[in-house]
C-alpha cells in the first residue's frame, strides 16, 4: 500500500489502524499508531479510530494525550470523540480533566446528545461524585436503557444500594425494561443490602422475561443468592450454568465459607474444573482457618507454591491468618517476616494469632514494630491488643491503648466496647469497666456478661446480682451459659450458697439453659467453699453427667482447706483415675496431707510424681512495670534484684503477720 501510494487513502488507513489496534500487545497498538501518524491530513473519522484504538487497548494516558494533540493540530471533536475521551478520563477517575471536557461539551451544544451524557455521568460515578453525576443524569432530556443503567451502576458500584434499588423503580415506570447489565448491576445492590427478597423478584423477572441467564449474569445471580445466605439457592444456579468460571466457582466458594460450611467449601476447591486465582485461595483458607484444620491448610499452601499461584499481600495475609489460627504461630511468624510489605491486616493477623495462641507479650512487642513501621492499627488490631492486656492484667497498656482510641476518634463499636469492660474488669480497675459499660450506646449479652464477670471477679458479688436482675429488666438480651457462670460464680466469691442454688435451678426451668460441666462445677466450688462438704459431695453423686476431674479437684482443695482428708482422699481416688498424669491434682493431694500433717504420705505421692516423671511447674504471677509485664516464678533466683525482692517479702510477712497478731 506504501509502495503504490494507496495509504494515502483514508479508509484503507483506518481499516490497517484497526487490524492493529484490535490486538492487545504493545507492538500492534505502536504499529499503529506508527500508521497513524503517516497519514498527511488525518479527517475526524481518523482520529475517532485511533482513540477508540487506545481505549480499546486499555491505554487511557495515550488516549488522552492523542486527543490534546488533535486539539493543538485544529481539529473539533464530534459526538464520536467525548464518548471514547469521557471514557479514558473513567479508567483514570481524571476528575478535573473530565469536568473540563464535560465543560467543552456543554460548549459545544453536545449536553443533549444522550449517548455523550451518559459517557459523562459514568466519568463522574468513577471518580466518585455521585451527586454531580445524579444531578446530570437528572437533566438529561432523554433517557434509554444504557442511560438508567450507567446511575443504577454507578450506585451499585459506590455501595449506594437504597439509590440503586429506588431508581430501578422509577425506571420501571418509565416503561424502560431492564436489560443484562442493569439486572446484574442491580443484583450486585441486593448482594449489598442482603435483600432476598428483591433478589429473588429480579430472578423471577429474569425467568419470566425469558432472558439468556449467560455465564455473567449467572454469577450475578449465585453471588446475590451466597451474600444474602441462600446457599441452597446458590448451589441450585451453580449446578444449572452449562459453564462456569473460575468467579463461579469463588462466589459459591466464598459463600459457602461465609455462611459456616467450610468443609463443603474446601470439598468444592479440591473439585474446581477451572484455574483457581488469588481470591480462591483465600477463600480456601479461610475454610482451614474456620475448622482449625492445619493439614489441610498446608496442603492448600503446597498447592499455591506447586502451581505458582501469585502470592500477593492478601494471599500472605490469608495464610498467616490461617496458620496462626491452626496454632502454628512459629509458620504465621515464618511467612510474616518474609513478607515485603505489610498492612494493616498482615500486622492484625499476627497480632491476634499471638493473642489467641495466649502469647500476649509477643503480641504488645509486635505491635510496638508495627507503630514503629508507620502502619495505623484498625478497630481489629486495638481490640486484639486489649485482650492481650485483660490476658496479662497489663493495665496501664491497656490504659493507653483506651487513650489512643479516643484520641484518635477511633469508632467504638459493640466489639471495642465489650472488650474495654473485659479488660478494665480482667486488670481489677472495675470502677473504669462500670464506666465503659454505662458510656456503650448498645449492649449485647458479651456485653452483660463482661461486666457481671468482672464484678464477681472483683469481689462485688452482690453488685454483680444486682446486674443480672437489671439485664433481665432492660429485656434486649438474653442470658447464656457464659452469663450463668459469672452469676453462679459471684455467688461463689461472696459465699451466697442460697441464691447460687436458686440460679442454678432456674438456669432450666425458667431460661430453658441446660447447665454444663462447668455450671456444675460452681455448684461444688460454692457448696465446699461455704463448708457443706457432705452437701457438695452428694451433689455430685446425683449429677446427670459424669464429672470430670475439676469437679472432683474443687471437692478437693475444699476438703485440703476444711480438714476433712478423709473425704479429700475419695476426691483424690476419682482425680487419679480420671487424670492420672495431671500434675495439678498430685499438688493438691500432697498439699492436703502436708495440711494434716501426714508427712509420709506426702513422701508417697512425691515418688509417685517421680516414678511418673511428673514435674511441678512452678508458680508465677505477673506485674505491669511502666509498662513492661515481668514474670515472677516460685524460686526465681535468676533477677538481678531478686535479693531485694526476698529481703522486702520477708518483711511484708512479718509486719502481716504482726497485724492479724494484734487484730487477733
Amino acid at each position: 500500500m506504501i509502495r503504490t501510494g494507496l495509504i494515502q487513502d483514508t479508509l484503507l488507513a483506518c481499516r490497517i489502524i484497526s487490524f492493529f489496534t484490535g490486538y492487545s500487545t504493545h507492538f500492534d497498538i505502536a504499529y499503529g499508531r506508527r500508521v497513524f501518524d503517516q497519514i498527511p491530513q488525518p479527517n475526524a473519522f481518523t482520529w475517532n479510530f485511533m482513540l477508540r484504538g487506545y481505549v480499546q487497548n486499555h491505554s487511557p494516558n495515550d488516549t488522552i494525550s492523542l486527543y490534546k494533540q488533535m486539539l493543538v493540530r485544529g481539529f473539533s471533536p464530534d459526538n464520536y470523540t467525548y464518548p471514547v475521551v469521557t471514557k479514558a478520563c473513567s479508567h483514570l477517575r481524571a476528575l478535573k480533566l473530565g469536568e473540563a471536557i464535560h465543560g467543552q461539551i456543554v460548549k459545544c451544544g453536545f449536553d443533549s446528545d444522550m449517548f455523550i451524557m451518559s459517557g459523562v455521568v459514568s466519568l463522574y460515578t468513577s471518580c466518585g461524585e455521585i451527586e454531580v453525576a445524579r444531578d446530570v443524569f437528572d437533566e438529561m432530556t432523554e433517557r434509554d436503557v444504557v442511560s438508567w443503567t450507567t446511575m443504577i451502576s454507578g450506585y451499585a458500584q459506590l455501595n449506594c444500594a437504597d439509590e440503586a434499588l429506588l431508581l430501578f423503580d422509577e425506571m420501571k415506570l418509565t416503561g424502560i425494561e431492564p436489560n443484562k447489565v442493569t439486572l446484574m448491576s442491580l443484583l450486585s445492590a441486593c448482594s449489598q443490602l442482603k435483600a432476598l427478597s428483591r433478589g429473588q423478584w429480579l430472578h423471577s423477572h429474569i425467568l419470566e422475561n425469558r432472558i439468556e441467564c449467560d455465564m455473567f449474569l449467572g454469577n450475578s445471580l449465585m453471588n446475590m443468592y451466597a451474600k444474602c445466605g441462600s446457599m441452597s439457592n446458590a448451589i441450585r444456579i451453580f449446578e444449572s450454568m452449562p459453564i462456569r468460571n473460575t468467579s463461579s466457582w469463588n462466589a459459591l466458594i466464598g459463600g459457602l465459607v461465609q455462611y459456616g460450611l467450610p468443609t463443603k467449601a474446601l470439598e468444592l476447591f479440591w473439585k474446581m474444573e477451572v484455574i483457581p486465582n488469588e481470591i480462591t485461595v483465600v477463600s480456601a483458607l479461610s475454610a482451614c482457618s474456620s475448622l482449625g484444620d492445619l493439614d489441610q491448610g498446608k496442603l492448600v499452601h503446597v498447592w499455591i507454591k506447586e502451581h505458582m499461584i501469585n502470592c500477593d499481600v492478601f494471599v500472605l495475609n490469608a495464610l498467616i491468618n490461617m496458620y496462626a489460627k491452626c496454632g502454628d504461630l512459629n509458620a504465621a511468624a515464618c511467612i510474616f517476616h518474609e513478607m515485603p510489605d505489610r498492612d494493616v491486616f498482615s500486622w492484625t493477623a499476627m497480632i491476634t494469632g499471638y493473642v489467641q495462641g495466649n502469647q500476649s507479650k509477643e503480641a504488645l512487642c509486635l505491635f510496638q514494630e508495627m507503630q514503629q513501621s508507620g502502619v495505623v492499627p484498625n478497630e481489629v488490631t486495638l481490640v486484639s491488643l486489649l485482650s492481650a492486656c485483660a490476658q496479662l492484667g497489663a493495665l496501664d497498656r491497656g490504659k493507653w491503648i483506651h487513650t489512643y482510641i479516643e484520641e484518635n476518634n477511633v469508632r467504638q463499636d459493640l466489639c471495642v466496647g465489650n472488650v474495654l469492660v473485659d479488660m478494665y474488669g480482667k486488670c481489677g480497675c472495675i470502677e473504669s469497666a462500670v464506666h465503659a459499660f454505662h458510656r456503650m450506646h448498645q449492649k449485647d449479652t458479651f456485653s452483660w456478661n463482661a461486666m457481671i464477670g468482672g464484678l464477681a471477679a472483683n469481689g462485688y458479688g452482690r453488685e454483680a446480682l444486682d446486674l443480672f436482675a437489671q439485664m433481665q429488666r432492660v429485656g434486649d438480651t438474653r442470658p447464656d451459659n457464659v452469663t450463668f457462670t459469672a452469676v453462679l460464680s459471684a455467688c461463689t466469691h461472696s459465699g451466697m450458697v442460697h441464691e447460687g442454688l436458686h440460679y442454678f435451678n432456674s438456669m432450666s426451668c425458667m431460661y430453658d439453659i441446660t447447665p454444663r460441666i462447668e455450671h456444675y462445677g460452681c455448684i461444688v466450688d460454692l457448696l465446699g467453699r461455704a463448708g457443706l462438704l457432705e452437701q457438695a459431695t452428694d451433689f455430685i453423686e446425683k449429677m446427670p453427667i459424669k464429672p470430670n476431674a475439676i469437679i472432683w479437684g474443687s471437692l478437693l482443695a475444699a476438703c485440703q482447706v476444711h480438714h476433712q482428708v478423709d473425704l479429700g482422699e475419695k476426691a483424690a481416688k476419682h482425680i487419679l483415675e480420671l487424670a492420672p498424669n495431671d500434675e495439678g491434682a498430685y499438688v493438691l493431694i500432697s498439699n492436703m496431707y502436708a495440711e494434716a500433717g501426714r508427712w509420709g504420705d506426702v513422701r508417697n505421692i512425691r515418688t509417685l510424681m517421680g516414678n511418673k516423671g511428673i514435674e511441678k511447674f512452678p508458680g508465677f504471677s505477673s506485674i505491669e512495670i511502666n509498662g513492661t509485664v515481668h514474670d515472677f516464678y516460685a524460686g526465681d533466683t535468676m533477677r538481678h534484684q531478686y535479693d531485694q525482692i526476698y529481703v522486702l517479702m520477708d518483711g511484708l510477712m512479718l509486719h502481716l503477720k504482726q497485724v492479724l497478731s494484734e487484730t487477733s
